[in-house]
């Protein structure tokens, strides 16, 4: 392959993996209202997540979108959205309007399918740590979606290696009116050993700690 043909398919597979990483984030915390245009919405307390979306969408539609920051409930978030049609189309056609992932990342190697499990995993994924009886730290690793596409994500997690528990539905604390949610445990060595990471600094540092505490974990 001559350095042209190289350079191209190095472009393509950054190309794809930023896609995969942003369908990863719509799924997640994203949403595309049909009330309001043609417009992709992200809300976060996590700037780095809202700042690497911010870099693919304007990217991919060659404009540049600032972030704004926002306070409910005194709680500072950070927004991002963008009114494109292109962008709109593509979100809500390859995913039928959030309720399955995309066929290209089931059907896509290790790399995009894990850069699409960092993207959901740093907006609906968690990693937490605690002391068990023994006075040893222990780290949980999970998901919690109402999307129906989550049977989809536990079956690409398990093929790509992750041991997977059962889903279990969350109980509703505001509503009997609320939507149906979902959590899943995640076994956090499987998670590890077959590279999977997340984007999400914040996260990222507590699955390191893990990595450092392993001794202490049982499975």
């Amino acid at each position: 392959m001559d350095a042209d043909n190289q350079a191209g398919k190095a472009q393509y597979d950054k190309s794809f993996i930023d896609i995969a990483y942003l369908f990863g984030v719509y799924l997640g915390d994203g949403c595309c209202p049909k009330s309001r245009g043609y417009m992709f919405r992200i809300v976060s307390a996590d700037k780095d997540v809202i700042e690497k979306t911010r870099t693919i969408v304007n990217q991919l539609i060659n404009r540049n979108i600032s972030i704004k920051e926002i306070m409910p409930n005194k709680t500072k978030l950070y927004d991002f959205r963008v009114y494109d049609k292109k962008l709109f189309e593509m979100l809500t056609s390859q995913t039928n309007r959030k309720s399955k992932i995309p066929e290209f990342v089931i059907n896509s190697d290790k790399k995009i399918k894990s850069e699409f499990i960092a993207g959901l995993m740093d907006t609906d994924g968690y990693i937490s740590t605690g002391t068990n009886r023994f006075g040893w730290q222990r780290f949980s690793l999970g998901f919690i979606n109402s999307g129906k596409w989550t049977d989809q994500f536990i079956i690409l997690l398990r093929d790509t290696g992750i041991k997977v528990g059962k889903k279990t539905l969350k109980k509703k604390y505001r509503s009997i009116k609320e939507k149906d949610c979902y959590q899943i445990n995640i076994n956090l060595r499987s998670f590890v050993e077959n590279s999977l990471y997340f984007k999400c600094q914040r996260k990222q540092e507590l699955l390191e700690k893990y990595k450092v505490n392993v001794k202490y974990q049982s499975y």
